[in-house]
């Protein structure tokens, strides 16, 4: 019985201390959780820092730094994390990879300087709008202009003479690119040169050939040249002129010696032997002179032009087959004045000053003295300039002749337009 009793008491105390240890872990797991979570509230965890750094250097993984346009300054500008919202990309899309560019300046592509659109000012046209041809240009001259004999410079040496000083190949440039805006297919291109500088002519001439290429069908005035000369000339240079002229009878290089001269028929003959062209500018009353030059030449042909043949020029054309007329300066003249405007003034701003004041009653004068002599004849004549002062072959003065040249060609026959423009001159130099 007493042992009975001293077991029940052993289990009555480990019961107690059972439940004694539970009471205790109970109160410490309690404790620590409270502990736990105060310091959760009052700590934020590591990995949410505000620290900003952190976050802007992995936004800057996918985004490049952007160099400024001013490449001189080079600064390099970092986002603020403050200032920045946050974009959200998609994950599946992963953002291209980059890399800083600097902007350098713009390269500048050189326009083509040689281009104008037609811009009439002064009708409201119809304007021819093809292909023209200048059978009528005065070049630069091919030698050093101060060592020629004045009296052998033919009509135009005053006017040439202006190019002294003047870089040829630039003057070249300039006619060329005059051609180009103004759609003009080529030129017969009278050349100075000198038999007592016959290695400086041809070494000119050459010269400007390679400068002009197939544009420029070069003649060469023969005031200074025997027929001897000139035939050794064209012998040794094949393909180098495609004619003598100009021939200027009114010039005092011409002096007593007519048309139908012994001297200047052998030169006519030189020309029938290389089959090149003649072009003379004959004086007032050498009619007879002329017709007799044609006659005994039938296998030459025969290019004229100016005022003092104007009248009766259209009746030798009607007889001989090989006499071809250009109508150049002489279209823009005033119905007063015995000349073409352009060697009736002083220079450049009296001319335009003119031809804007009197531009309807010039192209009517034109249109009543040409037109119908043109459409009787529509293979014989020929539109040129006359171009020989350098203030002619200035880019302004080409506009206003190119203007006028459109304006009275829009005048004719549209069936003779072409021929007149530019088909004309193409099929006397077997183009």
């Amino acid at each position: 019985m007493e042992l009975m009793n001293q077991k029940g008491f052993a289990s009555i105390l480990v019961i107690g201390i059972i439940i004694a240890i539970i009471a205790v872990g109970t109160g410490s797991y309690f404790y620590v959780s409270k502990q736990s979570e105060e310091s959760l509230t009052e700590n934020p965890a590591i990995n949410e820092s505000t620290d900003p750094a952190p976050a802007l250097e992995s936004e800057n993984i996918s985004e490049p730094i952007v160099i400024q346009e001013q490449e001189s300054k080079k600064e390099t500008t970092l986002p603020s994390a403050e200032a920045q919202p946050e974009t959200k990309k998609p994950a599946s899309v992963p953002a291209p990879t980059q890399i800083p560019t600097i902007t350098k300046e713009p390269v500048i592509v050189p326009q083509n300087t040689c281009s104008r659109a037609f811009s009439p000012r002064y009708s409201a046209g119809p304007y021819y709008t093809g292909p023209l041809f200048d059978a009528h240009l005065h070049m630069p001259t091919l030698i050093d202009i101060s060592k020629a004999d004045p009296s052998k410079l033919e009509g135009h040496g005053a006017d040439i003479a202006g190019h002294i000083g003047v870089d040829r190949d630039a003057e070249l440039d300039k006619l060329l690119c005059n051609f180009e805006r103004e759609k003009v297919r080529g030129a017969i291109g009278f050349t100075i040169g000198e038999a007592e500088l016959l290695t400086e002519t041809l070494s000119g001439a050459k010269s400007m050939k390679a400068k002009v290429g197939s544009m420029v069908d070069l003649f060469l005035t023969p005031a200074s040249f025997n027929a001897g000369g000139l035939d050794n000339i064209i012998a040794g240079n094949p393909n180098l002129f495609a004619g003598f002229g100009e021939m200027a009878f009114y010039h005092p290089s011409y002096a007593n010696t007519p048309p139908d001269a012994s001297s200047v028929v052998q030169i006519y003959e030189v020309a029938g032997k290389h089959n090149i062209i003649v072009m003379m500018h004959p004086d007032a009353r050498q009619e007879i002179a002329i017709e007799n030059a044609i006659k005994q030449n039938p296998n030459v042909k025969f290019l004229l032009h100016g005022p003092e043949t104007e009248n009766t020029v259209h009746g030798i054309i009607g007889k001989y087959p090989n006499v071809y007329y250009s109508i150049d300066a002489m279209l823009i003249r005033l119905s007063s004045a015995p000349g073409a405007l352009m060697y009736m003034v002083s220079g450049k701003d009296e001319f335009k000053t003119k031809f804007a004041q009197n531009y309807t009653a010039i192209l009517n004068n034109s249109v009543n003295q040409w037109k119908a002599k043109i459409e009787q004849y529509p293979g014989r004549y020929m539109w040129g300039t006359d171009r020989s002062d350098p203030w002619t072959y200035d880019e302004d003065m080409s506009a206003l002749i190119e203007e006028f040249a459109r304006d009275f060609i829009a005048e004719l026959d549209p069936a003779v337009q072409e021929n007149f423009a530019y088909k004309n001159a193409e099929g006397l130099l077997r183009r």
